[in-house]
Formats: C-alpha cells, sequence, structure tokens
C-alpha cells in the first residue's frame, strides 16, 4: 500500500520534555545567551490584547464575509452552508484555575522564566483511548514579571496559528490573578542535544533529523515566522511507534517578519547566531545559518565558530571560517558551505536545502500511503456538526495519526515544502503514481469545497488529518463518547449551550442555535450519538 515519496526538499529557556538538557563534555564557547527585553516588551502582544481576541467573550469570525448569523434573509441552510467551524475557533484563553481541568503529574524543570509541569487532562482521562494522550505540559510564568509572561503569550500567539507535523502544538492559556498556565503537547523524548551527547551521529542520522527540521523552518518562513532560537536543546523527538520525528519547540522570541521589513535585535543564543544579527539588520535567513550549525555540531560533535569571549566569538562568526574533519562527505560539505554562508543574500533558503545533494544520498523520502489518499478522497463533510467533531479529534487528539501513515503521505503530497496541500499538488501526486481512482477529479473538488475553510484551494495539516484519520474514527462508539466527555464541560451529561460556548465563546449562542435545531435546551447523551448516524 505504500509507494516511496522524495522529500523535496536548565538555562534561561524552559523545555516541555522529562529531560531536561544534561550537562555535556562537548566543546562549548564560553558565552552568554543574547536577550533584549526591550525588544520582547515591543513586539510581544498585551495581555489585553490577546484576552480580547481569545477568551471566552470573543465573537466568532465567519468564514464568508457575504453572510450574517443574524441576517433576516438567510435560511439555517444557506448558512449553514457558508459556515465552518474549526479548531482556530476554539477558546484559547480561560479565567480559571487550570487544576479544574488538570491535574498536576509532576514537575519537570525550572528556568528563570518560570517552572514547567506535567499535567494530565481531567476530562480526556476518563476514557481510554488510543488516539488520545491524556497528558501535556504545562508552562506556568508569574504575570507580574512583565517580560516573562509577555514572551509567554507571544509564544502562544504564534504558536497557535502554526499546524506543522513537526512543530509542537499549543492548546490553551489559563489565567488567574498569579500566573499565565500555558498548555502545550507533551513530548515524551529526549532533546537533539542529549542524543548528540550520547555517541556518534553518522550522516545518515544527521540527514534524517535536518530534513525534517528544515520542512519545519521551510513551513514557518512561509508563514511569515522567524524562529530566533534554532539549536539542539530546541529540537525534541516524538518517539511516535518507532519513527524519530522530531517537534520543534520554544517560539518565546520568534517574530512574524512584515513585508519589507527586518529585525535588528540581538536574541537567540550566540555560537547559533548569523553575522548579520551582530549588523542588527536580518530576516529569516537567519534560522538557516542556525541550521547550519546544527548540523555540523551533529557530525563534528564541535561548534564551527569558537570563542572564549563574547568578542571572540562574534568575530569568528564574523569571518565565516570553519574547519571540517577528514572523513565528511562532499556532499554534506556542499550543502554546509551553502549553509554557513555569511552573506544572506547568497545563503540557501530551506526550499533549495532539501532538494540537495546531500539528502537524495541518502533516501530522505517519505512514503505515500494508497488507502490514505482513498480516505481522503472520499471525505464529505456535510454539517457543522461533522466539522465540530472533527475538529475536536484533530485538536485534542495529538496521537490521531497513530501509525505516522497520514503524516508521511502528507509531506509527500506537499510537494513545495510549504506545509500544505494545494489542489494541484494533490492531482499531480495521484497522477505521478499512477492512481486509479475513480471520479477522481470531481472527489478532489468535493474534498476542497467542503474542508478547506479558507477557500484557497488549500488544506492545513489538521484539515488533512480530519479527512483522513479522524472521519475514519467517529464510527465508533468509543471516539463518539470521548468527544461528548469533551464537549460536556460541566460533566452533567448533557450538551447545552452552556457547554457549547464554554468550547467558542459565549457571543456563540446563535452558532448553538444552527447546530441544534430543536427547541429543547440540550442534547443527552444517546441523542448526541444519534447524530452520528443521521
Amino acid at each position: 500500500m505504500g509507494s516511496s515519496c522524495k522529500s523535496k526538499p536548565m538555562r534561561n529557556h524552559i523545555h516541555y520534555n522529562t529531560y531536561l538538557c544534561a550537562s555535556t563534555q562537548l566543546e562549548k564557547p564560553i558565552v552568554q545567551q543574547q536577550y533584549s527585553e526591550d525588544e520582547i516588551v515591543q513586539d510581544s502582544v498585551s495581555s489585553c490584547d490577546y484576552e480580547k481576541e481569545r477568551s471566552d467573550t470573543k465573537s466568532f469570525v465567519l468564514r464568508s464575509p457575504d453572510v450574517s448569523l443574524n441576517s433576516p434573509t438567510q435560511n439555517n441552510s444557506v448558512v449553514i452552508s457558508k459556515l465552518h467551524i474549526t479548531s482556530d475557533d476554539f477558546v484559547k484563553l480561560r479565567n480559571h484555575n487550570y487544576l479544574d481541568y488538570y491535574s498536576n503529574e509532576r514537575l519537570l524543570g525550572v528556568g528563570s522564566y518560570g517552572k514547567v509541569y506535567l499535567v494530565r487532562n481531567k476530562l480526556t482521562s476518563r476514557v481510554e483511548f488510543k488516539m488520545l494522550d491524556q497528558l501535556r505540559a504545562m508552562k506556568q510564568v508569574k504575570r507580574k514579571q512583565s517580560v516573562a509572561s509577555r514572551k509567554c503569550l507571544r509564544e502562544m500567539e504564534i504558536l497557535e496559528k502554526l499546524d506543522h507535523p513537526f512543530i509542537v502544538k499549543a492548546l490553551e492559556v489559563f489565567q488567574d490573578d498569579q500566573n499565565y498556565n500555558m498548555i502545550i503537547e507533551f513530548i515524551s523524548g529526549m532533546d537533539l542535544q542529549e542524543d548528540i551527547s550520547n555517541g556518534k551521529f553518522t550522516e545518515e542520522k544527521a540527514s534524517k533529523i535536518m530534513n525534517q527540521l528544515l520542512l519545519a523552518i521551510s513551513y514557518i518562513h512561509h508563514q511569515g515566522v522567524v524562529h530566533r532560537d534554532i539549536k539542539p536543546e530546541n529540537i525534541l523527538y516524538q518517539y511516535n511507534n518507532g519513527n524519530d520525528w522530531i517537534k520543534l519547540i520554544d517560539f518565546g522570541i520568534s517574530a512574524k517578519i512584515r513585508k519589507n521589513k527586518k529585525l535588528s535585535s540581538q536574541l537567540g543564543s550566540m555560537y547559533f547566531m548569523a553575522p548579520e544579527i551582530f549588523q542588527k539588520d536580518y530576516g529569516k535567513q537567519i534560522d538557516i545559518w542556525a541550521c547550519g550549525v546544527t548540523l555540523f555540531y551533529m557530525v563534528q560533535k564541535r561548534y564551527p565558530f569558537m570563542g572564549k569571549t563574547d568578542q571572540e566569538m562574534k568575530s569568528a562568526i564574523m569571518s565565516g571560517h570553519y574547519t571540517l574533519d577528514q572523513g565528511i562527505s562532499p556532499e554534506l560539505k556542499s550543502l554546509l558551505g551553502k549553509m554557513l554562508q555569511v552573506n544572506p543574500n547568497k545563503r540557501i533558503t530551506a526550499e533549495q536545502a532539501l532538494h540537495e545533494d546531500w539528502f537524495a544520498k541518502y533516501n530522505q523520502g517519505f512514503q505515500l500511503n494508497q488507502s490514505v489518499i482513498q480516505k481522503l478522497l472520499n471525505y464529505n463533510s456535510t454539517s457543522l456538526f461533522e466539522e465540530l467533531i472533527f475538529s475536536l479529534i484533530t485538536y485534542y487528539g495529538q496521537n490521531s495519526d497513530d501509525s505516522g501513515q497520514a503524516l508521511q503521505t502528507f509531506l509527500c503530497l506537499d510537494r513545495d515544502q510549504d506545509g500544505q496541500i494545494s489542489k494541484q499538488e494533490l492531482k499531480q501526486t495521484i497522477k505521478s503514481y499512477n492512481l486509479n481512482i475513480e471520479n477522481q477529479s470531481k472527489l478532489i473538488d468535493n474534498l476542497y469545497s467542503s474542508l478547506n475553510k479558507q477557500q484557497d484551494d488549500t488544506l492545513t495539516y489538521k484539515e488533512f488529518l480530519a479527512a483522513s484519520v479522524a472521519s475514519d474514527k467517529i464510527q465508533t462508539r468509543k471516539c463518539q463518547k470521548l468527544c461528548f466527555q469533551l464537549i460536556d464541560a460541566d460533566q452533567d451529561g448533557k450538551f447545552s449551550e452552556s457547554d457549547f460556548c464554554h468550547l467558542m465563546g459565549r457571543k456563540q449562542a446563535n452558532l448553538w442555535h444552527l447546530l441544534n435545531q430543536t427547541d429543547k435546551t440540550y442534547i443527552t447523551e444517546e441523542e448526541f450519538y444519534g447524530m452520528f448516524k443521521q
């Protein structure tokens, strides 16, 4: 069923995983991390603005500008056909004690910006379901620490808009009088720094990690985001069914790059800083430099640019001069030279790097699964209820892709590595693999018209999962029960307007009435199950 598809290819920071960065004997420069509090404060969203946009009093934004929920000329069928529900619409900021929803398991780490706990979701832990991991990580930051709290909100603001298999997922923020409590995906594997310190890294292993990292970087750059802190400590292993998939974490000093604008603050870890950072005039290409340093570090177990002081370190980086040990392949030497190019205008991009011979040498591709394609094309959501259910599964079920087949198929379909699948990419891939699918063109048109929320003929990763994975699971009673318990916030055995607004925001009463077209004020659990059959 599978076909090979080449991919065209504690410190100031707090880790999200169990393994805090272990001390190593690897050679490191004696320099401090560079931060500018002024820039963090200036670029970060304020707590008031964040709360206004993401709390349970937020307003629902229609996906179609020509529709109004309150329009007297619109009938329900027309309105429903124009509306979409996605997890983007879920409430992201809650003015509640997080302990009402999560229980503490243990403390994972402590840093200057706060603490990280392992927590368990009380609602989802009531149902044993393979696709759902009840464990989450929680970053706790004191609200009185203005820089730290705005850094936390900035991270949430950026992460909630990102949707890629190799980027950590942020879920929600709880605020009380003392703290912001940011709930994020829990990654159980070690970080890349620890893996490097444990033993020798072959070029083949390094190519697998770097291929995934560059796919994540290509995606965020297409989204107008620069990470600014790429390094081994911020790359974690997922360990999903034996596949060493990675997750890029820590977007606390990342930034959105406006068109034709540059950044100026000296942020990040100095030994991963690109030369242009010291000139206070840089863009997204600094992430490629940091990836080059990370790649060098993986295969050499030392940094390319060293110094005992900040000034020595800066001079080494500005020179761009480094030496490689014997035994490094010509293909890797070529790639490193293009990534560690001092001139950012001549530096290779993430998309270009993925096409380098070094990746082709180790056949870093992904497997296209025909059954996943068939499930994708058979998707046809006809109701707001179905969209709500699919969104719940893909949002809370971080392990919804049990085998990794959907992940690999998604990456195989994403031919231009922008982290989304266009209608043209889907058609081209099906054609190139000679997949014999009846009514293929009609199925693809139906898929995009019913699933694509932005009406731009592209599918995001969560939309892809909703069609290829979630739609195949909702017919089981266990999955249906899970969805009911996720919605039934007050745990009274009923799906009410209050429960719906807890999920979507209090101003969504009109949307609730479109979803529940009866005179009853609630939907019982059995009635909820019956809605699946309809």
